[in-house]
């Protein structure tokens, strides 16, 4: 217990540095805030990847493979396409759009878009929704580190959250969207090392995987067969797909891009990324279900207790050090963009007009870092859900805004009143799923995503079309 105890010690004191160091780059609110678009390709790329894993990668995923079988095949596919797809269609506009509107912010990138400087309404409508579901998500990562620390160290959940918050809250706070980048990056590393870790360690004891599904299909025929409600299976396929084009702490990874034309590179390392994480975590975790299958262990702690049977001290406290990395690095990109939201869409563009100073933004940005991460501790000691459902609740919330940034970078006749119908009608149906109990059977990123798209469509085509210099702005998209 002490050698793993030693190995995370390290960790944290790692990433702590690294946020030590990112403060003394931080000189303006743009390095802060979109770390200066200074971000290599292969940064933004494991950045992006890393925070899109979350806390589900190693312990909701888990869960998932061990109650739904092969059926959760459905998940790996939406999930390791996701990343492709973000980058292969949004990473150079998104680069291109933030630079020409000169964004601060995801919001600020909207707004710009969608030609509402002066109403603000849409401002109003996706800081409400993004601060919400922000802190829902976020509060979920930090369920996922305090359930981590509880099983590994055996210390009392609360204090466990409080622990891991603290550590986040700490590096994010100190050097921003730099920070959060470079951190992102080694925790992506990370993460693929325990990937690998648990392909060896599962093939060497569960088997191949055609024996593993045969033998969980002898015990379960359901946990054999990727037989389920097709509406169901509809909703697992393309819910990271199109979630993934919502979420505002995955597309403003794209604005640090250093050079916009290197996104069919991150594209390609996205593509190797993903494939590896998520093909290699499915069959690794078959194993691992067949070799706990009647063992008295939580499904969402499946792959810790695997690793604390079968790895030394050391290479356990790597381990949880690797399924912390797919925490925080969420976390962390969570409370900055949250944060942002807080300071640069509330605070200088609707309190000050737009005139706040840069010191002033630096410490409101802090601040609000340390204010969203106390409200996302509340959320991990008092939550609503189990682990997964809180989690994709956030996801889903999001979701909504899928619709906004891929119209607006791509159809010029995308409007305002649509931008804005788009938002709210998503959320309502998510609200609307998620309290009758149909988010069962369709996943309320598929159910937010479609909804906003309908409305925005529709409400477009009924409204008076862009001004002449948005619509140039968006066919200027295509040529950079």
């Amino acid at each position: 217990m002490n050698t793993i105890l030693l190995v995370m010690i390290v960790y944290f004191a790692a990433m702590l540095y690294i946020g030590a160091v990112a403060r003394r780059h931080v000189g303006t609110s743009a390095d802060f805030l979109i770390a200066g678009h200074k971000l290599g390709i292969l940064v933004t790329t494991l950045a992006h990847q890393a925070a899109a894993m979350s806390g589900w990668m190693f312990l909701a995923w888990a869960g998932q493979v061990a109650r739904m079988g092969l059926g959760a095949l459905y998940t790996a596919i939406s999930a390791g396409t996701a990343p492709i797809t973000n980058f292969a269609i949004l990473a150079r506009r998104v680069r291109a759009l933030s630079g020409k509107v000169e964004a601060r912010s995801f919001i600020d990138m909207l707004e710009s878009r969608y030609y509402d400087e002066k109403g603000k309404t849409l401002r109003i409508v996706s800081a409400i929704i993004m601060v919400v579901f922000l802190i829902i998500y976020a509060g979920s990562q930090i369920m996922a580190a305090g359930t981590t620390f509880q099983f590994v160290l055996g210390w009392d959940y609360r204090l466990s959250v409080v622990l891991g918050a603290v550590v986040v809250i700490a590096y994010t706070s100190a050097g921003g969207m730099l920070a959060v980048a470079w951190t992102d990056f080694v925790q992506g590393v990370l993460m693929i090392v325990a990937v690998a870790t648990a392909i060896v360690l599962s093939l060497r004891h569960a088997g191949p995987t055609g024996s593993v599904v045969a033998r969980l299909k002898e015990i379960n025929p359901a946990l054999g067969s990727m037989a389920m409600n097709p509406i169901t299976a509809f909703g697992l396929i393309f819910a990271s797909i199109f979630g993934y084009f919502g979420q505002p702490h995955l597309v403003q990874m794209f604005f640090g891009m250093k050079d916009p034309k290197e996104a069919g590179r991150g594209t390609a390392i996205a593509a190797a990324c993903s494939i590896f994480l998520l093909g290699g975590s499915f069959i690794a975790l078959l194993g691992i279900a067949l070799v706990n299958h009647g063992r008295d262990v939580a499904p969402d702690l499946n792959l810790l207790v695997f690793f604390r049977e079968y790895l030394s001290p050391v290479f356990m406290g790597v381990a949880v050090a690797a399924v912390l990395a797919a925490i925080m690095s969420s976390a962390d990109m969570l409370l900055h963009v949250c944060n942002t939201t807080i300071t640069q869409d509330i605070y200088n563009k609707m309190l000050k007009k737009g005139r706040a100073t840069e010191q002033e933004v630096l410490t409101v940005g802090r601040i609000a870092t340390v204010v969203v991460g106390v409200l996302s501790i509340l959320v991990a000691i008092y939550p609503f859900e189990v682990l997964m459902w809180v989690i994709w609740t956030a996801f889903g919330g999001l979701s909504v805004f899928g619709p906004l940034v891929v119209l607006g970078c791509y159809w010029e006749r995308a409007t305002r009143e649509g931008a804005i119908a788009g938002a709210i009608v998503g959320v309502a149906a998510v609200l609307l799923f998620f309290f009758t109990g149909w988010y069962n059977t369709l996943h309320l990123a598929v159910v937010a995503f479609i909804f906003s798209m309908l409305a925005m469509v529709g409400v477009s085509l009924l409204t008076p079309p862009p001004p002449a210099h948005i619509r140039e702005l968006v066919r200027s998209l295509a040529r950079d």
